[in-house]
């Protein structure tokens, strides 16, 4: 059996404005994680809707793998398997956290709160120390006052004193530590994407996010891959049901190229063109992910959120060329050309060239 990748129903608002936006990725995750269930005869437990979900979002992942071996032949899942496959599955969970746009920032925050913590703490220990150092000066003053040549007197004050250079010296080194903390959280936030770099709509990179990711692949010995892809009648789209709608349509074709295309980079490279790319691998592999995106969005029902009435199918297209070196601009024309051309007439199909 495999895995139900067609059944989308995303909701969509036929307003002409921007009011109501739902975010279409998810209602059709959500749809095809009900259907997985469904299919697999599994009651809707919170861990089994947790497996399904990330198995349609992630079919290549290590669960969708896993899924997909224990299923070869039509066998279904089972709650035992739900229950063996949960590792899987919060690991997928913590990858796609990690992945997803902003929690780079979160972890940020939630880093320079832990630290402040630390600081406040180290703070208010140096303030004790100063305190206490005070109270000691004078103990150690009456003490010396006191002392009329025996050993005990001077035995403690040099275990006082002991203790207190110790203390200062644990504080000391706490707050170098501290120190180097602070400096690394420095680094990171200043190599934190800025908001520039992540397209608003998709949550994808932009072509000013992707340049550090552009440099890299100039220096890949392997050369790289491109595919340039895009919807193939968006515009039609946009001008029978408005620019919500054409959003909504954009944005559930960005989350299907999520889908498909794990483990390549996918950039919103210009207006409504994407280009995904991978690096050290096969033609063979990325043309099989362009090929299984195709095949999805032709397989999504796309309705309108008030009305329920379907939009009508729709299709990408794309072109896939190689590169090498720093000519990547070269390398995406041609995969454009490619695209263009694979989108004429009915479009709906995916060209290459080496």
């Amino acid at each position: 059996m495999s895995m139900t990748m067609d059944r989308g129903r995303i909701g969509f608002d036929s307003d002409r404005d921007d009011r109501g936006v739902d975010d279409p990725g998810f209602s059709g995750a959500d749809q095809d994680a009900l259907a997985f269930l469904e299919d697999h005869c599994l009651a809707r437990t919170p861990d089994s809707y947790a497996l399904a979900l990330q198995a349609v979002l992630h079919p290549y992942g290590p669960l969708g793998q896993e899924v997909a071996r224990r299923t070869d032949g039509g066998v279904r899942l089972t709650s035992n398997d739900v229950g063996q496959l949960m590792p899987l599955v919060r690991e997928q969970q913590a990858v796609a956290a990690d992945r997803r746009p902003g929690a780079a920032q979160a972890q940020l925050e939630r880093d320079l709160g832990d630290h402040a913590e630390q600081l406040e703490a180290l703070t208010t220990d140096a303030r004790e120390i100063t305190n206490a150092f005070t109270s000691d000066v004078a103990a150690l003053s009456l003490a010396h006052h006191q002392q009329q040549g025996g050993s005990a007197e001077s035995g403690a004050i040099t275990q006082l004193l002991q203790e207190l250079i110790a203390r200062i010296a644990r504080t000391e080194s706490a707050l170098e530590a501290l120190s180097g903390n602070i400096a690394t959280l420095r680094t990171r936030i200043e190599q934190t994407p800025q908001d520039g770099d992540i397209d608003r709509l998709t949550g994808l990179m932009t072509r000013t996010g992707a340049q550090p990711l552009i440099e890299q692949m100039a220096d890949e010995a392997h050369g790289y891959i491109i595919a340039a892809c895009g919807l193939d009648d968006l515009d039609d789209i946009q001008e029978r049901y408005g620019r919500t709608v054409a959003g909504n349509v954009l944005r559930a074709f960005a989350t299907t190229l999520r889908q498909m295309c794990e483990g390549a980079e996918i950039v919103r490279w210009q207006d409504d063109v994407f280009a995904v790319i991978l690096r050290g691998g096969p033609m063979s592999a990325i043309t099989r992910m362009m090929e299984d995106a195709r095949s999805a969005m032709q397989g999504r029902t796309l309705r309108l959120r008030g009305s329920g009435e379907p939009i009508g199918l729709v299709t990408m297209s794309g072109g896939i060329a190689t590169g090498i070196g720093p000519a990547v601009d070269d390398a995406f024309a041609r995969a454009d050309a490619l695209r263009e051309m694979a989108s004429r007439g009915v479009g709906n199909r995916i060209l290459s060239r080496a």
